[in-house]
């Protein structure tokens, strides 16, 4: 099958599989914020058509020094990037060529990247048995192989996280053996009581921290991602992102949004009822749902084919992000969003009744 390779779009993975999309249609393949911005956080036309006009400030700068006493660090530590996954991008080609490694399955764009840069590429992987959580035995011995580390945190489809004790002690050992640990904190914003890495940036220079504005603050659309990391990483990433990466219209709206701390706050607690909620009921219903501390999980039922449970939801409304290309779920796992609690409903309903 030559599905999409991510979520969001759903139109194409009606039209890959040659379903005829409903009217109506809840999309649980995207893991954005649920939750609306209010219009008096919307920029006037008159705003964005300002904007439009004039050329964005190439460096970001006003959007850096904001990001930079949020995370505590020097405005030399950030880099703002076209969405995570410019950064992403430039990442692996200023580590072209090395020895890179990720703990599968997560996000596919790492492994994606790391090949377009002619970079060696190994994995662990993690399973349903053990919680998908990775043995740091495993990743102690891996280490010592690699130059680059791939974590995601938390991690995308499982939705799981390492304690801070557990990637603690990854730091640990990758700095001894001199390996620089990329961490993807992507779903950080909606994981309630979570912790940054951030705070070893000082302790551990081959840490380098990747932050996603998209996800929380409806940027899907603008494209907004950064770096937080040892100022000589910074300098060296600069070298190569290519000019008026980030526009000025997502100069400008990130920060206005980032204002909205209530917002986000509200949000995290929202999902974090939401996601207790449908878990209790999926598993009361004979389903497998993932140990998740974000807006979004791996959902299987036991002795039933994935791919007639995808078919049927497409065909009743609601899209699921298939894990066909991700390492390790093959196919076998859904990833389904948390979304509001009137959606969250109408899905629960289907899925409790959905027979094979």
């Amino acid at each position: 099958m030559n599905l999409p390779s991510h979520g969001a779009n759903p139109h194409l993975l009606y039209k890959s599989l040659r379903l005829e999309q409903p009217e109506r249609s809840v999309d649980f393949s995207v893991n954005t914020n649920p939750y609306q911005l209010q219009l008096e956080q919307i920029p006037s036309q008159e705003e964005f058509y300002q904007w439009m006009l004039e050329y964005p400030d190439p460096d970001s700068s006003e959007l850096t020094n904001h990001l930079a006493k949020i995370e505590k660090v020097s405005k030399e530590q950030i880099l703002i990037g076209n969405g995570a996954s410019q950064c992403i991008y430039l990442l692996a080609q200023l580590f072209s060529g090395k020895r890179a490694g990720m703990i599968e399955p997560t996000f596919s764009e790492y492994r994606a990247a790391c090949i377009a840069n002619g970079c060696k590429v190994s994995a662990i992987y993690t399973t349903e048995e053990c919680g998908w959580k990775c043995d740091l035995h495993e990743i102690e011995n891996d280490l010592k192989d690699i130059d680059i580390l791939f974590l995601c945190q938390p991690n995308n489809p499982t939705g799981t996280a390492l304690s801070q004790e557990e990637l603690y002690h990854v730091l640990q050992i990758a700095e001894n053996a001199g390996t620089y640990v990329i961490i993807d904190e992507a779903f950080y914003h909606f994981w309630l009581d979570g912790f940054s890495a951030v705070q070893w940036l000082q302790q551990f220079p081959h840490v380098i921290v990747l932050r996603s504005l998209t996800k929380m603050y409806h940027l899907a659309g603008v494209r907004v991602g950064y770096v937080v990391a040892d100022e000589h990483i910074i300098q060296q990433l600069k070298a190569i992102q290519p000019p008026w990466s980030v526009n000025r219209v997502a100069q400008q709206f990130s920060l206005r949004l980032l204002q909205m701390t209530s917002f986000v706050e509200k949000t995290k607690q929202k999902i974090a009822e939401e996601r207790e909620r449908v878990t209790k009921i999926l598993q009361n219903a004979g389903y497998y749902v993932s140990p998740s501390v974000v807006n979004f999980y791996l959902l299987r039922k036991p002795g039933q084919q994935t791919e007639q449970l995808m078919h049927d939801m497409l065909k009743a409304g609601f899209v699921p992000r298939h894990t066909y290309n991700f390492y390790g779920l093959e196919g076998k796992y859904l990833r389904l969003a948390v979304r509001t609690k009137d959606e969250n409903e109408r899905l629960l309903h289907f899925l409790v009744r959905w027979k094979q």
